[in-house]
Formats: structure tokens, sequence, C-alpha cells
């Protein structure tokens, strides 16, 4: 595991992270984390749709293929 320090952040989005934070029972670092881990996820996701080229001959387009795993995501 990695240590990570945020420097800078503006008043308003510490207080929001913290809030909400508080309302899911979690400190401030472990609710970052797993929002860190979320972003992290859809950028993995991003990259695969972005890289993703159906075959031809499949009928299935690039979008059916995105939303077909944005169902499997969701569904996990």
């Amino acid at each position: 595991m990695k240590r990570m320090n945020l420097r800078d952040v503006p008043d308003d989005v510490y207080t929001a992270l913290a809030e909400a934070a508080r309302a899911n029972r979690q400190s401030l670092s472990a609710f970052a984390v797993d929002r860190l881990t979320e972003i992290s996820q859809m950028t993995r996701l991003n990259d695969y749709v972005a890289s993703y080229t159906p075959l031809h001959e499949s009928g299935v387009s690039l979008e059916d293929s995105a939303a077909a795993v944005r169902e499997v995501r969701e569904a996990s």
C-alpha cells in the first residue's frame, strides 16, 4: 500500500468530504480511499471501452458493448 498526502484542498471540498465520511460512518481517509478506488475503476473501464474494437461481422456496436460492460459493473 502507498501513502498519499493531499495539499491545497479547498475548504468547501474538505468540508463536504468530511461530512460525507461522517454520514457513512467512515474516517475521512477511508472515505477518500473508497472514492479514489471508484474513480480508478471507472478510468480502467473507460480505457477498455475506448480501446475495444468489435468484430465487424458480429453485429455488436461499441455502444452495445459499453452498455453490457456498464450493466455488469453496476450489478456487482
